[in-house]
């Protein structure tokens, strides 16, 4: 049923494939078959690397290549993204403290959390004993949560990312446009950041529609004094447009790929 190195299930699957695509996740688990990867950000004022972003990935010796837009959507809907979270930010916060201590002292990490992490375990203490214990600055951290993810429980979500703030962790907004946020969300959930989505960038260059989009993105971010990240720049058009309207940093293809820490050890440290 599942093709090696290929996407195993797609969002129409049955739910036979979804329950073995749960038994998939289960054994990758205790195989151990997870792995992360980080793609760099890149300040458009300096080009140097200021941050990166990190990736799971899942390579099952049976099953081949999974795709993450397939198993994280099972994780959440089994529960096991709880356990894979929590094995998500010990092994990037143990690279981050590598990356820190081999040159690139001022990296920030960014970290995805699931709404469900934050609803059914105590995501705070997790991460702030990590912190604690590997001796790294809050503020290299943030957190990125997709607009959508914010109507699950948005009080309490706002509470841990209060907490999270009064430790100086920075909160973002993932995939800004695509989602269901409000102005009114911004305010409330006190967001550091907004990252612009993939499908806005993508058209920037020639579609007066995402141009619109993306330039009153950027100058509502300045004026609210937000952080904005534009993801998926892959010509030198669209990070020279994103350049012109003031973007402060950038990630994608043209500046890099995702790649595993010692690739990027050697690339930037």
């Amino acid at each position: 049923m599942y093709a090696k190195k290929h996407t195993v299930v797609n969002e129409d699957a049955s739910n036979s494939n979804w329950n073995e695509l749960t038994d998939v996740i289960e054994e990758a688990l205790k195989q151990h078959c997870f792995s992360m990867v980080y793609q760099p950000l890149i300040s458009v004022q300096s080009g140097k690397v200021v941050g990166f972003e990190s990736l799971v990935r899942c390579e099952s010796p049976t099953f081949g290549v999974i795709s993450p837009c397939d198993f994280i959507p099972c994780a959440e809907q089994s529960g096991q993204i709880l356990e894979l979270g929590s094995w998500i930010f010990q092994q990037a916060l143990l690279d981050l403290k590598r990356m820190r201590n081999q040159g690139m002292e001022n990296i920030c990490l960014s970290l995805n959390v699931s709404p469900v992490q934050l609803l059914h375990t105590n995501v705070y203490e997790q991460l702030m004993s990590l912190i604690i214990e590997l001796n790294i600055p809050p503020s290299a951290i943030k957190l990125e949560l997709t607009e959508t993810a914010l109507i699950h429980d948005p009080q309490t979500i706002c509470k841990v990312f209060n907490a999270f703030k009064q430790e100086d962790v920075q909160i973002w907004l993932d995939d800004f446009g695509t989602g269901f946020a409000s102005l009114s969300l911004l305010r409330k959930f006190n967001i550091d950041g907004l990252k612009i989505d993939r499908s806005f960038v993508n058209g920037i260059a020639d579609n007066n529609d995402d141009f619109t989009l993306c330039s009153a993105v950027i100058a509502m971010a300045q004026r609210l004094g937000l952080h904005i990240v534009a993801e998926g720049v892959e010509t030198e058009s669209q990070l020279q447009i994103l350049s012109q309207l003031g973007c402060d940093v950038v990630q994608g293809y043209l500046l890099g790929k995702p790649q595993t820490l010692e690739q990027n050890l050697s690339l930037w440290s």
